[in-house]
């Protein structure tokens, strides 16, 4: 993949990389797999987002105009790009739902950056930031379409194939960066691997482009994944994501904060729902998975505090 030693380089110096890959102990003699989880809820901002952002803006930092760089987050790419932006005294605005979480956007705040909430959800945000940076005279720097993000997450897919041969790779999809760098990596030196992208089926819209169905872009996002919530797909990211990607799997939504809780009895993990996603498709797979080695992305830590008494009250996955 080009520009993935470029990436490599720029995150050489920083003490997190790479993230851990943990056994899932518990979970993979439950359903008869080697299950890994790749740690990347254990970045300094709680994702992977960082390693994307740090990427992007060692390539673009120079080119940004005096109004600095306007973007839209669920939460995770917002913080990680502020983050960024703090180490590089850069100017960031992050544009967030009126509903987004208290706890990454109190994040994003922390590392210095402004935060305007506008909108029922991320896209509307997007839509909302789009326009304010025309009028500021600010860059806009939309997650899925920034080519620098793929990068950075394209460097988890290169420390993953340093520990050994991957039967499945399971990763949560949003706009698609995380996965377009995974697969991208894993096509070109590890083209039997399935990199499979999971999809809440409260937030349907990224699995139905990939499998070439229409998707509703007035249908409203009911999920708790919010770093999953994606109502309007980018249209060339699919287009790429079809030739890469190798399976998707709906998860039902039902299953989140049951997978949430299951993490946490069983591997003594506690990460959001968009990355608890993987528990529940390990869960509703297992015929697929029984026998093979599996890595799974934990893309996130943060789990909205509201939901504490959900995940509480939850069985967890049935396995």
């Amino acid at each position: 993949m080009e520009g993935l030693t470029y990436a490599r380089r720029v995150l050489s110096k920083e003490t997190w990389v790479p993230t851990p890959l943990l056994p899932a102990s518990t979970l993979s003699q439950r359903v008869g797999a080697e299950i890994w989880l790749k740690r990347e809820d254990c970045t300094p901002v709680g994702s992977f987002k960082l390693r994307g952002a740090l990427v992007t803006m060692a390539r673009l930092s120079r080119r940004i105009p005096k109004a600095g760089v306007y973007v839209a987050s669920a939460g995770n790419y917002g913080l990680a790009i502020a983050e960024a932006g703090r180490r590089k005294g850069v100017k960031v605005t992050v544009f967030v739902a009126e509903g987004a979480n208290p706890s990454k956007v109190a994040r994003i705040k922390g590392a210095g950056a402004a935060v305007v909430h506008h909108g029922v959800d991320f896209d509307a945000a997007k839509e909302y930031c789009r326009q304010k940076a025309g009028e500021d005279g600010a860059a806009f720097w939309e997650d899925g379409v920034v080519p620098a993000m793929a990068l950075g997450a394209a460097t988890i897919a290169a420390e993953l194939l340093e520990q050994g041969r991957w039967d499945y790779v399971l990763v949560p999809l949003g706009n698609g960066s995380l996965i377009k760098g995974i697969a991208t990596v894993f096509k070109e030196r590890s083209p039997n691997t399935k990199v499979v992208a999971l999809v809440s089926t409260g937030a349907p819209a990224m699995a139905q482009g990939l499998m070439g169905q229409p998707w509703d872009e007035m249908a409203p996002i009911v999920s708790e994944a919010d770093g999953l919530a994606v109502r309007i797909p980018i249209k060339p990211m699919v287009k790429e994501l079809r030739a890469l990607v190798s399976e998707t799997w709906l998860v039902e939504e039902k299953l989140l904060i049951p997978a949430v809780a299951t993490l946490i009895e069983m591997e003594q993990v506690i990460v959001e729902p968009s990355a608890a996603i993987c528990a529940a498709a390990v869960a509703t797979h297992t015929g697929e998975l029984a026998g093979k080695r599996v890595a799974a992305i934990l893309t996130g830590a943060h789990l909205r505090r509201s939901l504490l008494p959900k995940v509480a009250a939850s069985k967890g996955l049935t396995l």
